[in-house]
């Protein structure tokens, strides 16, 4: 199943990356605490619940754009620049470590391909 054999690829990437790569620590803590400090910004300054800041906060760090809320505030209009700023660039380094790591992965891991038990 080429699906489980991805998810499983790229969960073990994370993992070892964590484990072994001081940079790709780094770049991890970093989008997670982006994403925290995000999500805590919008429920204290907008007032949003937890599920529609975090939205939010993932909607602005991978450009996707879609959403019906939107900061009211100036404070959280001005947030939301910076943090876009940011955050995007770090999200990038992130999305480039990570993909680097699951191409060593893979290469590391082929897939076999055959009948299984066969003869």
């Amino acid at each position: 199943m080429p699906f489980v054999r991805l998810w499983r690829l790229a969960f073990g990437a994370l993992v070892d990356g964590a484990r072994e790569d001081p940079t790709f620590r780094a770049l991890l803590l970093l989008v997670l605490g982006l994403l925290g400090s995000g999500t805590i910004f919008y429920i204290l300054v907008e007032g949003w619940s937890f599920v529609d800041a975090f939205y939010f906060s993932t909607i602005i760090l991978t450009t996707v754009g879609l959403s019906n809320e939107a900061p009211t505030s100036d404070a959280g209009k001005l947030f939301t620049s910076a943090y876009a700023l940011v955050g995007i660039g770090v999200l990038v380094a992130f999305g480039t470590s990570f993909a680097q790591r699951l191409v060593v992965q893979s290469k590391a891991h082929p897939p076999r391909y055959g009948r299984r038990g066969g003869s």
